[in-house]
């Protein structure tokens, strides 16, 4: 062997033993089993994807519900579980290590929860195409309530069913307005199971994991009426929609219950079950919004002569004045301002700004209650003054900041009031084990303020906070975290007093809490 070979030979040596230390190299292999999490038995056929940085490897659990992956490529890998009949799985940020086998990955999958049941008719025969509607307990700002989280419609034989639950309290709800039943087409009723709508998160069922429920209703025929009347101040040959919108009962609110007033502004509405509803008119003549907004109880034996006056939308117009607590002068400032409606029906952005942009015209308002939202995070300046927040906004001398105003017939005039002189909240967040990643939240008077996350050493930083006392809170779950019920946070927190001062940086230490599922 020449020099040169003998060289050549050394080489591809230290190349090979460089790629066999290679992080990119396929001499990694993992292992682990799948188990039931309620009952602890193995879960076969489970499949396992081992997800790396160049390609995904899959698996199957065997009887034993064990699996295993080899010659992969080393790394960190994301760990995903699918089996029929259960919730999927996900485990990340796995670092497997060259020439060092994982063993031991065990894998806890769910069993999904069930409901499903047949909706009959008074007869006891099936309704096709009933609407079920699920619901279920959620944190809606900040408050606890029921939401609607999917629907079904039955099939032939009245059947419906709702699959890969998770564990929590759901309501259902059926309803067949119109629906096709054995003997011709009728109305039925919404029924709900346990208890109905506006009991909230109280009426609702505790499902647990792995449930399966069968829950059939029984619907009862419900005689429906008809609304009618007339709609004036309407522009010819512009269309004004009639729209009926049921107060309380969720599935009804798919009935579509509409339509559109004749050329001499008279409408019917028919097939409109017993109840209470808000009946909204709209039309958009030349880009004006003309609208009317008005409440009714519809009895058995319906409402007749209904009139309705369609009127322009109010305007509402405001000044935004800056005070910084520096001097500095702030040139072309910029706001993200909102008039968000208590029902959650309209909401309207500034239409108009003056040059100096602190005078704002919002035309178009529907008269009704709404809030005011400034976002000082969403301010933007040509220059890079200090940050503002919301120091106050008044109508006429009473401060609307953070509550409901009513906008009548006559519009409105805001004023609002932006300062510099806020200060900062920083500190730690601190678990069992030393510092902990956590969602936290400032509350003021009773009231949630502000809220972040820490970062993944417990560490968060709030800025641009209103001088004043405050308490600070820290959990490890945000999604079940009731903020907006002092009640609930009391209960369930551990506060921390801190006083912000004006351009001062508070520091503070909190213990994170375990938020309750329910």
């Amino acid at each position: 062997m020449t020099e040169i070979t003998r060289a050549l030979a050394a080489l591809l040596l230290i190349v090979a033993a460089g790629l066999a230390q290679s992080p990119d190299a396929k001499n990694c292999s993992i292992d682990g089993s799948v188990v039931n999490s309620v009952t602890g038995a193995p879960v076969p056929r489970a499949q396992v994807g081992v997800v790396g940085s160049d390609d995904t490897y899959v698996a199957d659990s065997n009887s034993a519900g064990n699996w295993s992956v080899e010659r992969l490529s080393c790394g960190r890998v994301t760990i995903t579980v699918n089996r029929i009949g259960f919730l999927r799985v996900q485990q990340s940020n796995l670092l497997l290590a060259a020439n060092t086998p994982m063993h031991g990955v065990d894998l806890k999958l769910a069993p999904q929860s069930v409901l499903a049941g047949r909706v009959l008719d008074d007869e006891g025969d099936p309704i096709l195409g009933a609407q079920v509607s699920l619901m279920t307990s959620r944190i809606i700002n900040g408050l606890r309530g029921i939401q609607a989280s999917t629907s079904t419609t039955t099939n032939d034989l009245g059947e419906y069913r709702f699959s890969g639950l998770t564990a929590g309290k759901y309501i259902l709800c059926a309803n067949a307005g119109g629906g096709v039943v054995a003997n011709g087409s009728r109305s039925y009723g919404e029924r709900c199971y346990p208890g109905p709508m506006d009991g909230g998160a109280a009426s609702a069922m505790d499902v647990a994991t792995g449930y399966e429920g069968r829950i059939d209703f029984a619907l009862a025929p419900l005689v429906t009426v008809h609304v009618s009347g007339v709609v004036s101040g309407g522009t010819e040959g512009v269309t004004t929609s009639i729209n009926l919108r049921p107060h309380g009962q969720i599935a009804r609110m798919y009935m579509g219950l509409s339509t559109q007033a004749r050329p001499d502004g008279t409408f019917s509405i028919r097939n409109v079950p017993p109840g209470s509803y808000t009946v909204e008119v709209a039309s958009n003549p030349n880009n004006r919004r003309l609208t009317a907004r008005v409440p009714i109880d519809v009895g058995e034996s319906g409402v007749e002569g209904l009139q309705l006056h369609l009127e322009p939308g109010v305007t509402v117009t405001g000044t935004v004045k800056i005070v910084a607590a520096t001097g500095k002068k702030i040139e072309n400032p910029r706001y993200a301002i909102l008039l968000r409606s208590s029902e959650g029906v309209f909401s309207y952005d500034p239409t108009d700004w003056d040059e100096t942009r602190t005078a704002f015209t919002i035309t178009d308002v529907v008269p009704g209650n709404y809030r005011l939202d400034v976002s000082p995070a969403t301010v933007f300046y040509l220059k890079s003054p200090a940050p503002f927040y919301l120091k106050s906004a008044t109508l006429g001398g009473r401060d609307i900041a953070g509550s409901d105003v009513a906008i009548g017939p006559g519009g409105a005039t805001i004023e609002v009031v932006m300062s510099d002189d806020g200060g900062v909240v920083e500190g730690d967040v601190s678990g069992d084990d030393g510092p902990a990643a956590a969602w936290v939240l400032l509350e003021k008077d009773g009231a949630p303020s502000r809220n972040a996350r820490t970062d993944a050493n417990g560490h968060f930083n709030i800025d641009t906070v209103p001088p004043g006392d405050y308490r600070v809170y820290a959990w490890d779950d945000n999604t079940k975290v009731e903020y907006a019920n002092p009640e609930w946070v009391r209960r369930n927190g551990k506060g921390v007093a801190v006083t912000v001062d004006p351009g001062q940086t508070a520091q503070v230490k909190v213990v994170r809490q375990i938020a309750p599922a329910e």
